[in-house]
């Protein structure tokens, strides 16, 4: 049986060593972009099922007040007339998601190539996951409930930062699972797997608690949304560093069937 290799060494704190991984990332990038899209448009292709999206969220909101923790609404109450608190929670919902995956990505990779490839597959693969439950289980998001005729009380604090109507991989009714929450819960346990800076470990953890509040207050969430997603990444994220484990025990057939540039394995 072939030794396992030792994780990469860190590329070097240096100018040339910084571009030379940004050039790479670059070029992973570019393929998980692709399958990234691909996840976007089966996300978009279910049609708006309204009604049987809110009797979705209408369960969900009977079964969280049957756990007495249905405090949405009384969060969103408690912030809407304060215009900056939402104005920084209407930013962090629309701007501090993907981008911000994007650049902690950068920082993974250049840090270790091993650790970033969990990361990166444990994020497909629950975008794989979530797909079933957009088609399956649709759920209209507290913003929308009183446009679909049910009133609890939330606003819409999005309402025209948006266009009128979904796009082409764009699904308003896709609330379960919440990836807006499970992806940045991903990227702060990357942060704590990859770096030991306290500063840089609260950080991560403050802004989760932000995210999670955001989500809140900007009522595009419920609880259990962000809870299952959450659920789903840390599952997948143990899923994909076995797999890790499984392919440093088997390298050659690994290479037979996956592409290497350098220290990278694309796509998976």
């Amino acid at each position: 049986m072939a030794a396992v290799p030792q994780e990469f060494r860190h590329s070097p704190q240096t100018l040339a060593g910084v571009a030379k991984s940004l050039l790479l990332y670059l070029v992973e990038l570019a393929v998980f972009l692709t399958l990234f899209v691909g996840y976007f448009m089966l996300r978009g292709l279910p049609p708006d099922r309204v009604a049987l999206s809110t009797a979705n969220a209408v369960d969900i909101i009977d079964f969280e007040r049957r756990l007495g923790v249905f405090w949405e609404a009384a969060w969103q109450r408690a912030a809407i007339d304060h215009n900056l608190l939402m104005d920084a929670a209407n930013f962090t919902y629309l701007n501090l998601h993907l981008p911000l995956l994007a650049v902690l990505g950068f920082g993974f990779f250049h840090n270790s190539v091993r650790k970033y490839r969990v990361l990166r597959n444990a994020l497909l693969l629950s975008a794989l996951i979530g797909v079933p439950f957009y088609i399956l289980y649709p759920v209209t998001p507290p913003r929308l409930l009183l446009q679909a005729g049910v009133d609890y009380g939330f606003r819409d604090t999005l309402e025209g930062m948006r266009g009128s109507k979904p796009g082409a991989m764009t699904n308003w009714y896709a609330a379960v699972p919440s990836y807006h929450f499970g992806w940045i819960l991903l990227a702060t346990i990357g942060v704590w797997w990859n770096w030991r800076s306290r500063l840089a470990r609260a950080a991560a953890v403050i802004f989760l608690a932000w995210m999670w509040y955001s989500i809140v207050v900007t009522a595009n969430h419920y609880f259990l949304d962000m809870i299952l997603g959450g659920a789903i990444v840390t599952a997948c994220l143990a899923i994909a560093y076995q797999w890790e484990l499984w392919t440093e025990r088997h390298p050659a057939g690994v290479r037979r069937w996956f592409p290497h540039i350098r220290e990278m394995r694309l796509p998976f």
